[in-house]
């Protein structure tokens, strides 16, 4: 999925004419920490929030603080995994998206870029869940694919969820089937390290409980 397929222009962007106190009624009003100043259509750069806070006077104009703008953004031909890095690099609520022309064409959310991780199979499909430690030389999806399938099962995603150092991993996958004690109990036969799971092959008195214990919470 490209940037072009989620960008939005329901955010404001700023002009060098507003004001500041302006872009902090914006940034509360839609509950995000940047936003991004436009000169005709020509982008210049991200205003922060908390650069914004630190000025005493509330009614100076943009303009005059262009040179501290940071200069983050996203074209819209780039892949959402590519853009999701850059939020997090940059610890953004929002990331401009520029055209091939490098014209402002809107912005892309961090929840946007929940929607879009909520939609992909790994995610919205059910299935349990199953996280392993192994030596990176080992790492195989064709045979990890293999252990799963030989279960009759199959992998809806996998991907290596941390690396401990240049020698170790944290495999995490996902796969199609609800109660995935009999996989993990294959993956141990081949010497695989299993971590955790996550699946339903719980009691359904203990599931109940925890509901109830959610649901008192939320009512304090």
């Amino acid at each position: 999925m490209l940037a072009s397929e989620i960008v939005i222009t329901e955010i404001p962007s700023l002009s060098k004419s507003d004001s500041l106190a302006q872009a902090i009624e914006w940034m509360d009003e839609f509950k995000v920490t940047q936003l991004a100043v436009i000169d005709d259509y020509k982008y210049l750069g991200l205003v922060n929030e908390n650069y914004l806070l630190n000025i005493e006077d509330p009614f100076e104009r943009i303009s005059q603080h262009c040179n501290y703008l940071e200069q983050v953004h996203a074209y819209e031909n780039e892949h959402v995994f590519e853009i999701i890095k850059k939020v997090q690099e940059h610890q953004l609520s929002l990331i401009p998206v520029l055209s091939d022309k490098e014209l402002f064409v809107g912005t892309i959310t961090v929840f946007n870029l929940m929607e879009v991780i909520a939609e992909m199979p790994v995610v919205k499909n059910p299935g349990g869940i199953i996280v392993m430690d192994m030596n990176s030389i080992d790492y195989s999806l064709s045979e990890i694919s293999r252990i799963v399938e030989s279960n009759d099962a199959k992998i809806l995603g996998c991907f290596i969820s941390r690396a401990y150092d240049n020698n170790t991993i944290e495999l995490t996958i996902k796969i199609n089937k609800m109660n995935v004690q009999d996989v993990i109990q294959t993956f141990e036969r081949f010497g695989y390290e299993i971590t955790a799971s996550y699946d339903q092959s719980g009691n359904d008195d203990d599931m109940e409980d925890r509901y109830n214990n959610l649901m008192n919470y939320l009512n304090m």
